[in-house]
């Protein structure tokens, strides 16, 4: 009679072990058993920026990650600093910035001296920039947005534009 007592008594707690451990975790959907998670589309919606035509943005490319103030700068730190995280997109033929758009784009690219083309343009230098590349990628286009008729494009796949005096950095969103 023991022995049976005693194997109840575990079929009992191994039967309550079961239950419980199959049971819903909350707020998931998944049993704690499980090792697939239960999802919708529903779950997988993140809320995506709005354009200035209203319409949904799709992706953001890059976004300003940091800026130095250039000598006889037009704007200071307070402006500088209200552009941090902006997202930039550019495509084929657009450049999107601020909530401005140049559609038509045509982009021109040219391989330059740093330290030359720095002091000729901007009257800056490589090292006020931190940029250690001995060439830089310039891209020229027809864009009349502030800092994108010319802007950099470093090794490392960030862009530089000048505006005001300041230099703006864009680090890219997505990694290829």
């Amino acid at each position: 009679m023991k022995i049976s007592f005693i194997s109840a008594f575990c079929f009992i707690i191994l039967m309550f072990t079961l239950v419980a451990w199959a049971a819903s975790v909350p707020d998931t959907g998944q049993t704690r058993g499980s090792t697939t998670a239960k999802t919708t589309a529903e779950d997988n919606v993140q809320p995506k920026p709005q354009t200035m035509e209203g319409s949904v943005s799709m992706r953001v490319l890059w976004t300003v990650s940091e800026y130095k103030i250039g000598a006889n700068a037009l704007w200071g730190n307070e402006e500088a600093h209200n552009m941090l995280f902006k997202p930039l997109d550019i495509t084929a033929t657009t450049i999107t910035f601020d909530g401005n758009k140049c559609s038509n784009v045509i982009f021109k690219k040219e391989t330059v001296k740093t330290k030359e083309y720095l002091d000729n343009f901007f009257h800056a230098t490589s090292q006020l920039l931190n940029i250690a590349d001995e060439t830089v990628e310039v891209i020229k286009t027809d864009c009349n947005l502030p800092g994108f008729a010319e802007y950099l494009r470093l090794r490392d796949r960030r862009l530089v534009i000048h505006v005001n005096g300041v230099f703006f950095y864009f680090e890219p969103a997505v990694n290829y």
